[in-house]
């Protein structure tokens, strides 16, 4: 699944980059012709607003070959040949966030090109889905009379935030002619993603609740991270602004933006195998966000 994801993100980052070469070209054919520009100059903004982010898939892996206690397998708390490892899921809901952005640009006529700076917050809910073997099988669970079926595996897993800073180039046509106060613009923009995921906590503690007695500690695990990653972002962006004096624009923005996915290598800070492979990690794959934005904003004009 995770090849999968990277193959729709890569997908989506080609059409983006389409996108602003032809904004690009269109760009430097009216520059060319602009002799009698009627508007130019740079100017800077900023913006303060929401954002809101679309439901994140996160599957991890790892190459654990133990048969852990409380399932059927075979040989009972030993590596096993028919282990390949183990793959698991999660859902990850994210809760409405702040979004903030500054910006500097220069406009020609009716189109501005312009240089950002973003940032967005995300808390995060995360809801387990499922776990298999790493080929896709299902874990056995032990018979009813079995002395396993007393065994509990108490596991606790979270991850607090999501927060992606951006640098992105934009390219805007302003509609200059439409309302003489008012201007509706629409833009596109491609950069990087600076993404983080932090708080990222998971936990497994076994007992036999028949023998509490019994120590079972050798198979606990945890891992503690916060994750990063750099990743390609396009951006399509909508709004209108309005003129409060010659050199002040207010106004709102919308912005749709879409990032490819978020890879990591993790290791953790318990494991069984840890008495195999002391380096003993995990493959982490989030699928890449899609986040909306509806921000406030202010320009302020300069002359050439």
């Amino acid at each position: 699944m995770g090849s999968e994801y990277r193959s729709d993100s890569m997908k989506f980052s080609a059409a983006w980059l389409w996108v602003a070469g032809v904004i690009v070209m269109s760009f430097a054919a009216s520059g060319e012709a602009g002799a009698g520009q009627e508007r130019a100059g740079w100017y800077v903004g900023g913006g303060i607003g929401v954002n809101w982010t679309s439901q994140i898939d996160q599957e991890g892996w790892n190459r654990d070959t133990y048969c852990y206690p409380d399932s059927g397998c075979e040989p009972e708390g030993r590596p096993s040949p028919d282990i390949p490892g183990y793959r698991w899921m999660y859902n990850l809901d994210l809760d409405a966030g702040a979004a903030f952005e500054i910006s500097v640009g220069r406009m020609f006529n009716n189109w501005r090109v312009e240089f950002s700076a973003a940032q967005r917050n995300n808390a995060i809910q995360q809801q387990f889905k499922s776990i298999a073997y790493l080929d896709g099988s299902l874990t056995p669970s032990p018979a009813d009379n079995s002395p396993r079926h007393t065994v509990t595996s108490n596991s606790m897993a979270r991850i607090d935030d999501l927060t992606t800073r951006t640098l992105s180039v934009n390219a805007y046509y302003d509609f200059t002619d439409v309302f003489e106060r008012i201007t509706p613009y629409v833009g596109v923009g491609l950069g990087v993603a600076f993404v983080e995921i932090s708080g990222l906590h998971f936990s497994t503690r076994y007992e036999d609740t028949a023998n509490p007695a019994r120590d079972l500690s050798e198979f606990n695990s945890s891992q503690n991270a916060d994750l990063s990653d750099t990743v390609l972002a396009g951006n399509i962006y909508a709004g209108t602004d309005y003129s409060l004096t010659d050199q002040t624009l207010l106004g709102v923005k919308l912005t749709y933006s879409i990032m490819d996915d978020i890879e990591h290598t993790g290791s953790y800070t318990m494991h069984a195998m840890h008495q195999r492979d002391p380096a003993f990690s995990n493959q982490t794959t989030f699928s890449g966000p899609r986040q909306f934005s509806v921000m406030f904003t202010a320009k302020y004009l300069f002359g050439d």
